[in-house]
């Protein structure tokens, strides 16, 4: 009989091993040295590549493509190889248009794009492992079929197709074993992660990047919370006519494994190539489903990024990801809506008496003038009711607003509160409105709102489709903004 692989039982998976080249390095020194030593690396490349051009100025920036391109693809690598934190820091820089001078960006979150989809993968055996370990039984005990080959990879876990015992095809998410111990190592690594930050981002500051990161990556690793607010969003949108979340399988579920419906679709970058009328299109669903949530329902998914959806033939949505959900009550909610109100009027008073509300602006804040501006602008896809583009360079001059230094609002934003619940909606605000910059979406955003608000009638087909589904399913939701609101 031939001899058994190092760390197989039996005919059992193989366990993966330190000498396992795929293991997640999980030592808080370890993982800093690897980002802290890929920066070292490539500001030495720099050096070189900054002496070559003296030597050769006409190729000069023939080698600075070059340096951009090949640091990138490395960045990409060795966040993938990773996990945890480091590649949902990548995740997120990969859908936002950053504002900073230069040209270079948009080259490292095209390679960072690839993190949406796709990682390199886990050994399967490390799968099977998990699955043992959390249910006591093997993953061909468990499921009538078992498929090692990832289907995707992500930050955190990676996602196998199956078929329950009753037939069922479903989609089942195994967390990455030791990716607990990298998060948290990574947590412990705010230094090395903000020197990373500020290589893709110059203008961004990156200790909020870091923060942000931590709570978001902390939250995502309890599979069974995430299975409860998938859930809840299966219950609620049930027969949308354009939205489909999938049916979760609650006794398939445990802390590192959450098994869902499967569902067929294709991944959402290949949208960037449709028609403009299709994007616009897309840009309407997705902003209809996060906002109709919020407003309808006072619950939101705050992580909006491209890797979270899949485009189905049927022209519906999948949203796939729920690890980060967020309840607002009534009373913060309200608040929100005023502030909104007052900034399509352009009502000083009106805003500030909300915003105080809401524990942003106390009476002591100082520039007023400046952080209205801003809000205007963050605003403005709302402010007028009329079709409204949104695009990379609005979505970019947001950004610069709130992150680079020289802006007039800059200085008085560092000054304001920002509520816990204010900086995950901002999250889901910000990052929306990324996704549609980048389709470069056109719609009369007000008129949806006003749909949501006052339940006015909707102008576009979507919204009468989707105002005759809520009649069905939801006669008791009732638009939070009443006619004295306005």
């Amino acid at each position: 009989m031939a001899d058994e692989e190092p760390g197989r039982e039996g005919n059992g998976p193989k366990r993966p091993t330190s000498r396992d080249r795929n293991v997640i390095p999980t030592g808080w020194l370890q993982r800093g040295s690897r980002l802290a030593g890929q920066t070292g690396k490539s500001a030495a490349r720099f050096v070189g590549t900054r002496a070559k051009s003296f030597a050769q100025p006409h190729r000069a920036q023939e080698f600075l493509d070059g340096f951009h391109k090949q640091t990138a693809q490395q960045l990409v690598q060795m966040l993938g190889e990773m996990k945890g934190a480091a590649m949902k820091l990548g995740q997120l820089a990969s859908f936002y248009e950053f504002a900073a001078e230069g040209e270079y960006l948009a080259t490292y979150r095209d390679a960072l794009t690839m993190l949406q989809n796709s990682a390199p993968p886990m050994d399967p055996a490390a799968s099977r492992m998990v699955i043992e370990e959390e249910f006591g039984k093997s993953a061909d005990e468990l499921f009538a079929e078992f498929t090692d080959d990832p289907v995707a990879s992500a930050s955190i876990g990676q996602v196998h197709r199956a078929v329950l015992h009753s037939g069922e095809t479903v989609a089942v998410k195994v967390q990455y074993p030791g990716v607990d111990d990298a998060v948290r190592a990574d947590i412990k690594n705010v230094s090395a992660m903000t020197k990373l930050a500020v290589a893709i981002a110059p203008n961004l500051d990156p200790k909020e990047i870091a923060n942000e990161v931590k709570e978001r990556v902390l939250e995502e690793l309890d599979y069974r919370r995430e299975a409860t607010n998938q859930a809840r969003f299966n219950e609620m949108f049930e027969g949308h006519p354009f939205a489909v979340v999938p049916k979760v399988f609650p006794e398939f579920c445990r802390t590192r494994v959450i098994t869902q419906q499967f569902i067929d679709g294709a991944p959402f970058m290949d949208a960037f190539e449709w028609p403009q009328a299709d994007k616009d299109a897309l840009a309407e669903k997705l902003f209809r489903f996060f906002y109709g949530s919020l407003n309808r329902f006072g619950l939101f998914s705050a992580d909006p990024h491209p890797g979270n959806y899949l485009l189905m033939d049927s022209g519906k949505v999948a949203f796939i990801d729920f690890g980060l959900v967020r309840a607002i009550d009534p009373g913060t909610l309200k608040l929100l809506l005023e502030t909104a109100q007052a900034l399509i009027h352009d009502d000083r008073d009106r805003g500030r008496t909300a915003l105080e509300g809401l524990g942003i602006l106390t009476r002591h804040t100082p520039d007023i003038d400046a952080v209205w501006d801003h809000m205007r602008m963050l605003n403005a896809p709302i402010l007028e009711d009329r079709p409204f583009k949104v695009d990379p360079p609005l979505v970019g001059k947001i950004g610069q607003a709130g992150f680079d230094p020289r802006s007039a609002a800059f200085r008085a934003l560092r000054k304001v509160g920002v509520p816990g619940i204010m900086l995950t909606f901002n999250r889901m605000s910000f990052g929306l409105g990324s996704i549609i910059g980048r389709l470069e979406a056109t719609a009369n955003w007000q008129a949806i709102m006003r749909e949501m608000w006052f339940g006015e009638p909707s102008t576009t087909e979507l919204g009468r489709a989707e105002q005759e589904w809520l009649h069905v399913a939801h006669p008791e939701a009732h638009p939070p903004l009443g006619e004295l609101d306005r």
